[in-house]
C-alpha cells in the first residue's frame, strides 16, 4: 500500500470507536516509512516524548533528536505546523540545542498562518526576558486568534499592572472573558475565578461571600493549594493573607506580582 493509503487507515483508525492505540501506531510507522509527509510529522510527534497505550505499554519509543529532525526539515519544506514544532524544540532545548533567535523565527513563521499557541510561545519567551509590555501584546493576539487560555494572562498583566498599565475593570472583563469561553483549559478557568475572588478581597471586603464562592469553584478539585490556602483563612475569620503568584508558574521568573506570601524570588 502507498504511504497516503496507510495514513488514511490511520486516521480513520483514530476517529473509530474503541481504536486501538497499537493499530494505530503502527499504521502511522508503515506510512511514514512509505513516504507519506502527513504520516512523518504524526510520528515525530509521538517520538518526541514517547507514546504509550493505556496501560502504559511503550508503543513508540520516545526519540527527540529523530523527532526535531523530521520536523525541521518539514518546516524547511513549507509545512506550518511543523513550523511551530521545531520553534517549540528549539525555545525548550528538546532534541536540539536551545536557541532562542531561531525559535523565535520559527514561531513567528507560524504565527503568520494564524497559529495561537505561537502568539502564546512568543509572549513567553518576551516575559521571560522581561520585555513585559511585549509579551501583553502577544498575549492579546493569541487570544484573537482563539487561544482563550490567554485571557487569564492578559487579565493578570492589569489586575497589577505589569506591562501595562493597572486596570482593575479591565481585569475583570479579561478574567470573565477565560471563564466564558469553551475551549479553555480547567486550570486556566480555576485561576480565573482565583485572581477574580482576590479583587473582591481587595476592593470590596463586603462581597466576602461572593469570594468564597469563587474559591469553592476554584479549589472544587482540591488542585488548588493557594485557592484552599485562602479559603482556610476566610473561614477561620483571619484577615486573608492571598497568594498573589501565578499559578504554576517557577518564582524565579519574570512576571509575578509583588506577593507577601513569596517575598523572595
Amino acid at each position: 500500500m502507498s504511504g497516503a493509503e496507510l495514513w488514511a487507515l490511520a486516521t480513520r483508525e483514530i476517529r473509530r470507536p474503541g481504536w486501538s492505540g497499537r493499530r494505530y501506531a503502527a499504521l502511522v510507522t508503515r506510512a511514514a516509512r512509505a513516504g507519506s509527509a502527513e504520516a512523518e510529522q504524526a510520528l515525530a510527534t509521538m517520538r518526541l516524548d514517547g507514546y504509550r497505550d493505556g496501560q502504559g505499554r511503550v508503543l513508540v519509543r520516545a526519540n527527540p533528536k529523530a523527532a526535531a529532525r523530521a520536523f525541521a526539515r518539514a518546516a524547511s519544506a513549507g509545512d506550518v505546523a511543523a513550523a511551530f514544532d521545531i520553534g517549540y524544540c528549539l525555545d525548550v532545548g528538546r532534541g536540539v540545542a536551545r536557541d532562542g533567535r531561531l525559535a523565535m523565527k520559527w514561531y513567528r513563521r507560524a504565527w503568520r498562518v494564524g497559529n495561537p499557541s505561537a502568539a502564546a510561545n512568543i509572549a513567553t519567551m518576551y516575559r521571560d526576558r522581561r520585555q513585559l509590555k511585549t509579551a501583553v501584546s502577544w498575549w492579546k493576539r493569541a487570544v484573537a486568534a482563539g487561544g482563550f487560555d490567554e485571557a487569564v494572562d492578559v487579565g493578570y498583566s492589569y489586575q497589577y499592572g505589569i506591562g501595562v498599565r493597572r486596570d482593575v475593570a479591565s481585569a475583570i472583563r479579561w478574567y470573565r472573558r477565560a471563564l466564558r469561553a469553551t475551549y479553555v483549559a480547567e486550570a486556566t478557568q480555576e485561576e480565573a475565578l482565583y485572581h477574580l475572588a482576590v479583587i473582591d478581597l481587595d476592593r470590596q471586603p463586603a462581597r466576602r461571600a461572593h469570594a468564597v464562592a469563587l474559591l469553592n469553584r476554584a479549589a472544587k478539585d482540591q488542585d488548588y493549594p493557594e485557592a484552599m490556602a485562602l479559603l482556610a483563612q476566610l473561614r477561620d475569620g483571619r484577615r486573608p493573607v492571598p497568594c498573589r503568584c501565578r499559578r504554576d508558574l517557577r518564582k524565579s521568573l519574570p512576571g509575578h506580582a509583588r506577593c507577601r506570601r513569596h517575598p523572595r524570588r
